[in-house]
């Protein structure tokens, strides 16, 4: 579709679409941010030395790697959960690789999904309604084996 400027009542040229452009801008970053890998790429570019202090902050606990929350959605108590997963030793570096799911060293329970954020960063996706300490479907609360 082609936009034609027109002429308005004192003669001056008028974009007729030119105000719809804001509002579709704002519906395409509302989209784009809803895209669960955009997202993650954008937060870590803007705040990785925030997030990463605040997982080294983290306790050490027996078999398992530091993390804190990283990412969420659902609906109607479907939930989703990521997590920002400090790994020393790279060991998560195949999985990603590979984008293997399933049981991993270090971390409690089954995982969906393991993304590099760059050496020894991870974003790890738990299944829905599965999340790190917790006792529901895959029993989160034991260490990683």
């Amino acid at each position: 579709m082609v936009v034609q400027p027109e002429k308005s009542r004192a003669g001056q040229r008028v974009w007729v679409y030119a105000p719809l452009a804001p509002v579709l801008f704002i519906i395409a970053a509302a989209i784009a941010w809803n895209f669960y890998a955009v997202r993650s790429a954008a937060r870590w570019l803007a705040r990785s030395q925030h997030y990463k202090s605040e997982v080294l902050a983290q306790p050490s606990v027996s078999q398992e790697l530091k993390h804190v929350e990283w990412d969420g959605w659902g609906w109607a108590g479907q939930d989703t959960t990521a997590y920002l997963v400090f790994d020393p030793t790279d060991s998560l570096l195949a999985a990603a690789r590979e984008h293997r799911s399933g049981k991993l060293h270090g971390i409690p329970c089954e995982v969906a999904a393991v993304d590099r954020m760059e050496k020894n960063w991870y974003a790890v996706r738990f299944y829905t309604n599965e999340w790190w300490g917790g006792h529901n479907g895959l029993d989160c609360t034991g260490p990683g084996g």
